[in-house]
């Protein structure tokens, strides 16, 4: 089981620490009165981008002291959860993240304001990356402002490679070749050791996985672009894998969960694992060893090698449809994204890379050794980049772990499950329709 894990390692807390944060600073501005208020809701992966976040909001404040910011920030989970039961209640916050997956729900769904009424002026995307552009778009309108830009790779530790005699591979290289150096690092290191951390629940190298194969994870019409035989595959890799020992079985890789301090490359008991970039730094501040970034592979054997790799929208700020003062909304999206002193206070000490070409020169400028190892590695995915991710459906996480855990444990095999997949994938698509 493979998850999204944070910059800084997961609130071990879970929403605890930073809902508690985020309400003392509302209680503080509660006494104000007379002011415009505006609820701004979103999901922040640790305390670091929360500090940051609130930076930018109190400096947005101090600017326009007619404004009142009301933040209220928690974890993924309890964010999404009280934002589907608000947006159903006719209550949503003015503002609130969007993350790509749920963008097409949302959008479908009539709680999120189009920006095109606002674009190019002040909002100017034309210096924002396609890959960031088209995760906020949904039936050919932008319906979130980009925040950072995240991509695929693999996280490994170059002195494991070296300490086992491995090398690593090169920059282009095959699902085989990573599989078989996987095998040789195990095998090398012995029992309790696994080349590969588990990658089977993560669905965006699945996306990469298939477009070295010809096909997708979803069209640009927003439907599936494989079929259940063609995800068999994928699952079917993955238990091989497992089955070769290169990654841990089921039952030890069940036990990592979903926090970063306990993954197998933390502990010293994996080299590499397939993750976004946005984990980079936070997962590297866990380890003694030092970690680098590699692409993952490029195609399979026999086939034609290419980029497929592509940057996207980690996360983005929308509008809900019923916002009192969307000029006011728009305004503050304006200051954390155009205005140098919101730039430089959002994206500062967050560990996060903006999804601008401008933000992310200003990093290669400005950041820290990790940040701009990080903007490298964009840079040269930019190079030649693949088409662009597209929205997803909302659960997609969740969908893609049960689906691999039950090929892991032998609950199903590699088509049943992708065949349920299909299915409810699909039931999800029509919905969205309708």
């Amino acid at each position: 089981m493979t998850t999204s894990h944070t910059r800084r390692g997961f609130l071990k807390t879970g929403g605890a620490v930073v809902g508690g944060f985020a309400l003392s600073v509302v209680s503080k501005g509660a006494l104000a009165q007379g002011k415009a208020k505006v609820r701004f809701s979103g999901y922040v992966e640790s305390e670091e981008q929360l500090a940051t976040t609130l930076k930018v909001l109190e400096a947005y404040q101090a600017k326009n002291p007619d404004v009142e910011i009301i933040p209220e920030f928690s974890n993924f989970r309890s964010f999404t959860d009280k934002l589907a039961t608000e947006a159903a209640g006719g209550n949503a916050p003015d503002m609130f993240s969007v993350n790509v997956d749920l963008l097409a729900e949302y959008a479908a769904r009539g709680v999120l304001t189009p920006l095109t009424d606002w674009i190019p002026d002040p909002l100017d995307v034309s210096e924002y990356q396609d890959g960031s552009i088209f995760a906020c778009t949904y039936n050919d309108q932008l319906y979130a402002m980009p925040n950072d830009a995240i991509a695929p790779a693999i996280l490994y530790n170059p002195n494991k490679f070296e300490e086992l005699g491995v090398a690593v591979p090169p920059d282009m290289f095959t699902w085989e070749q990573l599989h078989e150096t996987s095998v040789a690092l195990s095998k090398a290191a012995g029992r309790g050791f696994w080349g590969m951390e588990d990658g089977g629940g993560n669905y965006v190298p699945c996306d990469i996985f298939l477009r070295a194969k010809g096909k997708s994870m979803f069209t640009p019409e927003h439907t599936l672009g494989f079929a259940a035989e063609d995800m068999a595959t994928w699952f079917q890799y993955w238990d091989d894998m497992r089955k070769a020992g290169g990654a841990p079985p089921a039952d030890v890789q069940a036990q990592a969960g979903d926090n970063s301090a306990t993954l197998g490359i933390v502990r010293g008991r994996s080299a590499m694992l397939i993750q976004m970039t946005d984990s980079y730094v936070g997962i590297g501040t866990l380890m003694e060893d030092p970690l680098a970034l590699h692409m993952l592979p490029n195609g399979h054997e026999g086939m034609e090698m290419k980029q497929h790799h592509y940057d996207y929208a980690g996360n983005s700020t929308g509008i809900w449809s019923q916002a009192t003062d969307k000029d006011l909304c728009i305004d503050i999206i304006r200051f954390m994204h155009f205005d140098p002193e919101g730039v430089d206070l959002y994206y500062e000490g967050s560990g996060m890379i903006p999804a601008s070409s401008a933000g992310l020169q200003r990093v290669a400028a400005t950041g820290n050794e990790e940040e701009k190892k990080l903007v490298a590695y964009l840079a040269m995915l930019r190079e030649q980049p693949a088409p662009s991710r597209r929205p997803g459906i909302g659960g997609l996480g969740g969908m893609f772990r049960r689906a691999n855990e039950a090929v892991a444990f032998g609950d199903m095999t590699p088509l049943k499950a992708s065949q349920a997949f299909v299915a409810e994938a699909e039931q999800k698509l029509e919905a969205l329709k309708s």
